[in-house]
């Protein structure tokens, strides 16, 4: 990877990209709705303010991932994690607007789901109901946790993190696992001259398959035992890189292979893919880890939209699955601020520098958002 073409989350923050330093309010107390919360130093004056609510149909870089039985959906849409019903119909916003979730993974049970959420100058690992309550805080430290998978057995949640590095600089990214009732943390791989993300589980539990980026990028799925040990090559590419490898019941390993950089921010192409094989074709697709079911679907976002898949089957277009959802921001001061996120799979997807820009400046109209008062 080039360090120093990148601009990695810790550097961006640090740094206060757009001139506006990070911070994020905390995930939703148990005792109110996500959406009523907010512990801002500035929340007076935001109740203050006239509020502009913003709905949408689509989102840009958004993600999504299906419970277990495969009849709810959780997708994070500009910044919000929302539930969707499988059938599609309204979205309903489980987390605050500041909260910056990346990633979820639900418990092989469906009773809880997992997600790396930023709080105390880092991104850590937390644990909470698929309605957005009784929130647990899983890691915490200096250092950055991202892209969690939990075990099939409900025991461990693996993830990617830069912990044991320095503390101010940040390391190389390793696969990690944290014991879900005592926090137990297992360090699986340690190659300080790659990187090393977006763990997914085989159903045996016995290994995981996860993206290894080198000097050109993640252009490698690599596997390791749960226990930690040797690692094994599983797939190489010669361009692009890979993300967010999934790993289906029968052990089918989808992935999506964006193209090469086009620098600072667009990629050349995005393509879904199951075991070397694209199952796309001009879609769009996000860069982040599509969803299998045990009934042999794929979700996946591709143009804003989510979108099911059954490989393998005779379908040979995607089921879209729509909603719709509204959001309403504060335009208290110039500070008060939207977010757009500019994924560098190099760091694994879902793990951008952000972008800030006065809400005030947003435009009141894009392909996604209307926005009204």
């Amino acid at each position: 990877m080039d360090q120093h073409n990148e601009l990695s989350r810790r550097g961006a923050l640090k740094a206060g990209v757009g001139g506006l330093a990070g911070g994020a309010l905390p995930l939703p107390s148990e005792q109110a709705p996500a959406s009523s919360v907010s512990t801002s130093a500035d929340s007076a004056a935001a109740l203050s303010a006239p509020a502009t609510t913003f709905e949408f149909t689509a989102g840009t870089n958004a993600f999504v991932t299906a419970s277990p039985v495969g009849d709810q959906l959780i997708a994070g849409v500009q910044g919000v994690l929302w539930s969707i019903p499988r059938t599609g119909g309204p979205a309903t916003a489980l987390t605050p607007a500041d909260l910056e979730p990346t990633r979820v993974a639900w418990s092989p049970d469906g009773s809880r789901i997992a997600v790396c959420a930023y709080q105390g100058g880092g991104f850590h690992v937390w644990t909470m109901a698929p309605d957005g309550f009784r929130q647990r805080q899983l890691t915490s430290g200096p250092w950055d946790d991202r892209g969690v998978a939990w075990s099939p057995d409900g025991s461990r949640i693996a993830f990617a993190s830069e912990r044991g590095g320095d503390p101010v600089a940040g390391s190389s990214y390793s696969v990690w696992t944290v014991d879900v009732r005592s926090g137990e943390l297992a360090q699986l791989t340690d190659d300080p001259d790659v990187e090393d993300y977006d763990p997914a589980w085989h159903p045996d539990g016995i290994r995981l398959v996860f993206v290894r980026a080198g000097a050109k990028g993640g252009r490698t799925l690599a596997s390791v035992p749960a226990g930690g040990g040797e690692v094994s090559v599983a797939r190489t590419v010669d361009k692009g890189t890979l993300v967010g490898p999934a790993v289906s019941t029968d052990g089918r390993v989808a992935y999506v292979q964006v193209g090469d950089f086009v620098q600072p921010f667009n990629a050349a192409s995005s393509v879904l893919m199951v075991d070397g094989e694209p199952v796309t074709d001009g879609e769009d697709v996000s860069p982040f880890p599509p969803c299998w079911t045990p009934k042999g679907e794929l979700f996946y976002v591709a143009e804003g939209q989510v979108k099911v898949r059954r490989p393998g089957t005779a379908q040979s277009t995607p089921e879209q699955i729509p909603f719709t959802a509204s959001l309403s921001v504060s335009a208290a001061t110039p500070q008060e601020t939207l977010r757009l996120r500019l994924v560098d799979p190099s760091r694994g997807a879902g793990n951008p520098p952000v972008l800030r820009w006065p809400a005030r400046q947003w435009p009141a109209r894009t392909p996604e958002l209307v926005a009204r008062r």
